[in-house]
């Protein structure tokens, strides 16, 4: 019985196909990975920056919660998390501390 034998040709081709499938794999979770970190970034700096604004003019002091920026007027609409697409909780912790905004997530 003669034994069929593989041809170079399919061999390279199937290759080719893996190592493709392996790269726009790997290249779709790091996109995916890159869009959910800068989704997160705008979420926080948005609270970073007006929880900073409250600060400097003097309406907020010592620490404060999500809620104030909301009753103060300094956000206007519901923080929402981008990927769980959760509402923030209203009780998150801000602190102004050295020049800096500090959230206890």
């Amino acid at each position: 019985m003669e034994k069929k034998r593989l041809s170079n040709y399919f061999l390279l081709v199937s290759t080719i196909i893996i190592v493709l499938v392996i790269l726009i794999t790997k290249t779709v979770v790091i996109m995916s990975q890159r869009h959910e970190d800068k989704a997160m970034y705008s979420m926080r700096t948005k609270i970073e920056y007006n929880a900073k604004r409250c600060y400097l003019e003097e309406k907020c002091t010592d620490t404060i919660t999500l809620q104030k920026l909301y009753d103060e007027g300094y956000i206007n609409e519901e923080v929402i998390n981008p990927i769980t697409k959760e509402v923030i909780n209203h009780d998150l912790e801000i602190k102004y501390d050295n020049d800096r905004i500090v959230i206890n997530w």
